[in-house]
């Protein structure tokens, strides 16, 4: 086992697909927050009216969506009240790219094959991949973080910080990362299903892109047929990596974190290592 791990980790080193989304993720990193920060300059002092105009004309449309933890100024912008959110940044997007090219690539060039036959069981193949996936998912979650987070306070600051800010930002950071997790094993899953490098990284980012949507159009629908509103989009990674980042750390949503983390990781591991201990490899 340690020796597929070894051997995965060698195989990404000298690959350029890696590199070359790792220096994205810098770029990435730091233009949104320039970004951001241009946007606010902008925006001035009609910030805070429009997220409660927006906020307000999905609500009536059965969306559920809050603005709660989104500075309304820009004297408000700080490095200290935006680090969590550098954690769920466009970090997953790349995340997709590698975990697709790497696995799907795995299989067109034989090499899964060459491991079956040589007595590797199948299970543990999975679950090396499954480490390694988490792994990177880790080091693009951190990357991502530190680039914006060393950009955000050159422009505003670090911002003063309360008393429990460390324990709150540690688990937080915990939490993010776990749901970063949970995305590589999604993306590991659809690779696995796919077996080819175009089809997984398609697969990978419809998922990304459009589940939330899917899930706006679910709850929009139940609003206009039962006149009720159903958060569908609440129990979705992302949705809940931004609630992490942007709401008090209570009980109830450090639950929902761990359970909606817990739920896709272990349904994705079990679908996907299933697909890949019956299926033949050709």
């Amino acid at each position: 086992m340690l020796h597929l791990i070894r051997s995965d980790l060698y195989k990404l080193k000298k690959s350029n697909y890696l590199w070359v989304c790792l220096l994205i993720a810098l770029i990435l990193g730091t233009g949104t927050i320039f970004l951001l920060d241009f946007t606010y300059k902008m925006t001035g002092d009609q910030m805070q009216a429009q997220l409660e105009q927006i906020q307000s004309e999905m609500e009536e449309t059965g969306v559920s969506v809050t603005t709660s933890g989104i500075p309304a100024s820009y004297e408000e912008l700080s490095a200290s009240s935006q680090l969590l959110s550098f954690f769920s940044g466009e970090s997953t997007l790349l995340l997709a790219v590698v975990i697709s090219l790497f696995v799907g690539g795995e299989f067109t060039y034989g090499t899964i094959k060459n491991l079956v036959s040589r007595s590797y069981s199948r299970g543990s193949i999975y679950a090396s991949k499954f480490i390694v996936g988490t792994l990177v998912s880790i080091l693009f979650a951190v990357l991502y973080a530190a680039v914006s987070t060393i950009t955000a306070t050159a422009l505003w600051g670090f911002g003063t910080v309360s008393k429990g800010f460390l324990p709150d930002l540690l688990t937080g950071i915990a939490l993010e990362l776990f749901l970063n997790a949970a995305y590589a094993a999604i993306f590991l899953m659809f690779s696995i299903l796919i077996r080819q490098n175009g089809g997984s990284l398609a697969a990978n980012i419809c998922f990304l892109e459009f589940l939330s949507l899917f899930a706006m159009l679910g709850e929009m629908l139940l609003k206009k047929l039962l006149n009720h509103t159903v958060s569908l989009s609440a129990y979705l990674p992302d949705t809940v990596m931004q609630a992490v980042a942007s709401q008090e750390l209570t009980s109830s949503l450090i639950t929902r974190a761990l359970a909606v983390g817990a739920g896709f990781m272990i349904v994705s591991t079990i679908i996907g290592s299933i697909s890949f201990i019956r299926r033949d490899i050709r």
